[in-house]
């Protein structure tokens, strides 16, 4: 009868130890890979909101950064996110591709699309330029690097007010000093003048209409 009783007793021990190997904090694997699951969606979508939301390419550190800040993720996660993306875009033949340039992943509509883009903002841009503005533009887009006493000479006016301007919009910038006496500012067009007007290349650039091209290239 004794022996009995501490069998039962050895036996009920035996399953209490076991159980208790068994942490209650433990997550089955079924819920750990949906919890996956569910965290690369939602950085999937992250992902596409800040790049729909930025007008300049977001850096690889950036995009995870910014994620890491809420969720928890690996870097070849984020890089597998990302060509997903990228796949997904082209398989499903949308109008607009994940690229990755030199300074991060940014998303641009197919070249296919470009002539329709430039007429929806064509008259847009127009309207926000002054008409001093549009001509001092098309001088350094010509002309390019050059000083203002140089554009000066062309338009028969003082350009300052407009090439500061055009400075704060970011459509050109300095780019040097001119090696002459006062060493004046040298100026030329940016990345955001070429952006601005749908420009590719500076071949694109539309012929000069209220500019001769004979003080262009004196």
């Amino acid at each position: 009868m004794t022996n009995g009783i501490n069998l039962f007793e050895m036996k009920f021990q035996t399953e209490s130890e076991s159980e208790s190997e068994i942490s209650p904090c433990k997550i089955p694997d079924h819920m750990e890979k949906e919890q996956q699951v569910q965290l690369r969606r939602r950085a999937k979508q992250v992902i596409e909101a800040l790049l729909f939301a930025s007008n300049e390419a977001l850096s690889f550190n950036k995009l995870r950064e910014i994620i890491e800040t809420f969720y928890p993720i690996k870097p070849r996660t984020l890089r597998d996110i990302i060509e997903q993306l990228q796949e997904e875009y082209l398989s499903q033949g949308r109008a607009f591709r994940l690229e990755e340039v030199e300074a991060g992943f940014l998303l641009r509509s197919c070249e296919e699309f470009a002539p329709y883009i430039h007429m929806l903002f064509r008259h847009k841009k127009t309207e926000k330029l002054s008409h001093a503005a549009a001509e001092v533009l098309a001088i350094i887009a010509y002309r390019q690097p050059i000083t203002r006493p140089q554009i000066d000479a062309i338009r028969g006016v003082d350009s300052t007010g407009t090439l500061m301007n055009l400075l704060e919009r970011e459509l050109i910038e300095p780019v040097g000093k001119l090696e002459a006496p006062g060493r004046p500012t040298l100026y030329s067009i940016t990345k955001n003048f070429m952006q601005y007007f749908g420009l590719r290349d500076l071949k694109d650039l539309p012929p000069l209409n209220h500019i001769s091209k004979r003080n262009l290239h004196e």
